[in-house]
């Protein structure tokens, strides 16, 4: 782990210690998390398969998505979709 200085505001700190003690954990530990949920909202993780299905199965409005997915993604494989880029 690498060790940083972080200054926080009077109010955060007191509101971090405060958290800590009723989870029963660190501080740092809470930065931490805190640190991985910004992370995976900010940086988009593309090695992450269940997010590359997104919007796969063309546009929206199709009513039967749920029952006939596979068909609407096989039928982009046939068409020489590869999976990356827009549709």
């Amino acid at each position: 782990m690498a060790r940083i200085q972080v200054l926080l505001t009077d109010s955060q700190n007191e509101k971090l210690t405060h958290l800590a003690k009723i989870l029963k954990t660190t501080k740092s530990k809470l930065i931490r998390e805190a640190v991985d949920y910004i992370l995976r909202l900010k940086v988009p993780n593309s090695s992450d398969p269940i997010l590359e299905l997104v919007g796969q199965a063309g546009k929206a409005g199709k009513g039967d998505i749920s029952v006939r997915h596979d068909e609407y993604l096989g039928q982009k494989e046939k068409n020489g979709w590869s999976g990356k880029g827009s549709l």
